[in-house]
């Protein structure tokens, strides 16, 4: 028996390491006059056979022999700096690479890492949710030693603390404390549904600014973006096929054109905003010319070269964009969803209170329950009815004027 449970947990270890991988699904430009760029980007590293796995579509202006220097960097601290020369080798070889071509390149392929390579990555960075890891690569030219190309990309672990589990609680949680409420106030105990109900109000409106944070257009660290995923549900940011449908229906009906952001993730990778490089971008050249016109120019052209050098050919998502896209919700679905979901809260609200109104009167009729139990309710239940939509409705629009 002692055996016997060994060995499971033994395969049960073998199958968690199995899992392990490090892997970066878009890649951004870190230089001006960048000679590479990428619309699909995917490299996964396997630690178990020390492989990296290439599945790269992008253009190249290089046609020389090159060697990259690739600096891995995480949480603001630098890793390791490894000097890699894809002609090294007929193990290292990686076509396409060896020589780099100018025009279009598509690379599918695997090289082998060296142990003493493996070695530098702590087990922790196979683990630890939302890895904030950075790997840069400067490219040059083997015969000149020119820096042709640079290029950077976002690690990627697979774990995270956004589950779908956690909203789901979240919402079961509020849900409870408001149903609680309703209860307690029709077993007229008034000033302690008010109680109960002021509370579940308050936890509901901050699992609503959690969602919010999320939702704001700046560097956020990775974690912080997954955990306020987690209460996007209260926004009514929630995944439903058919919602989707009826959204991507709507938009048709009415002359508009559905974003193809996720239908063509397996041609085009998306850059999940880590950093507001763009944002920057748009806002430095109206300081650069106020400054200039102050006599700042020796300061404002590299900070205007610095900020401009963001530019990708994979589309960015930021802000509310990104959490549509982490929801698997496009983008132009995203107001319609939630408003959608709104609109079938308030109807499930106003069914479920006819409902209890119902049920109480029959019981009550039946004489399954006495005549003056839930009496408050059972004569005044339009005036509860029209409260509760009210604080509902007043809620939502404060949320979303965000000055409430």
């Amino acid at each position: 028996m002692r055996f016997s449970l060994k060995a499971t947990f033994l395969s049960f270890l073998s199958l968690v390491s199995a899992d392990q991988f490090l892997e970066t699904n878009s890649l951004l430009s870190c230089q001006n006059n960048n000679g590479f760029s990428a619309s699909l980007f995917h490299v996964r590293y396997h630690p178990n056979n020390s492989t990296l796995d290439f599945n790269i579509v992008g253009t190249s202006t290089i046609a020389a022999n090159i060697t990259a220097e690739i600096s891995v960097t995480a949480y603001g601290y630098d890793i390791t700096t490894i000097n890699f020369d894809p002609c090294a080798n007929s193990a290292s070889i990686i076509s396409g690479l060896c020589p780099l071509a100018s025009g279009p390149l598509t690379i599918n392929s695997n090289v082998e890492i060296p142990k003493s390579v493996v070695g530098v990555v702590p087990g922790i960075a196979y683990t630890i949710p939302d890895l904030d890891g950075v790997v840069q690569i400067k490219i040059h030219s083997k015969n000149t030693g020119a820096q042709v190309a640079c290029v950077k990309a976002f690690l990627s672990n697979g774990k995270t603390v956004y589950q779908k589990g956690v909203g789901w609680s979240t919402a079961v949680i509020a849900g409870l404390a408001l149903l609680v409420s309703a209860l307690v106030s029709g077993l007229g105990h008034s000033n302690t549904a008010a109680h109960v109900a002021a509370n579940a109000l308050s936890l509901f409106g901050f699992m609503q600014t959690q969602a919010f944070f999320g939702m704001t257009a700046v560097h956020l660290p990775p974690i912080v973006a997954s955990w306020t995923q987690n209460f996007q549900w209260s926004m009514g940011i929630i995944h439903i096929s058919f919602i989707q449908n009826i959204a991507y229906w709507y938009q048709r009906a009415t002359g508009g054109t559905a974003a193809t952001l996720l239908s063509n993730l397996a041609d085009t990778s998306v850059n999940v905003q880590k950093r507001s490089l763009e944002v920057v971008a748009k806002i430095v050249p109206r300081s650069v010319q106020y400054m200039a016109d102050r006599g700042y120019t020796t300061y404002a052209a590299p900070l205007l070269k610095r900020a401009t050098v963001a530019a990708t050919t994979s589309p960015t998502v930021r802000g509310i964009e990104r959490v549509g896209y982490r929801a698997s919700i496009e983008s132009t679905n995203i107001f319609m969803t939630g408003w959608i979901f709104f609109v079938i809260f308030i109807m499930f609200v106003i069914l479920g209170v006819l409902a209890f109104k119902l049920i109480l009167e029959l019981l009550a009729r039946g004489g399954r329950m006495k005549s003056d139990k839930f009496l408050e309710f059972r004569n005044g239940w339009s005036i509860v009815l029209k409260g509760i939509l009210f604080r509902l409705v007043s809620l939502k629009l404060c949320f979303y004027k965000s000055h409430c």
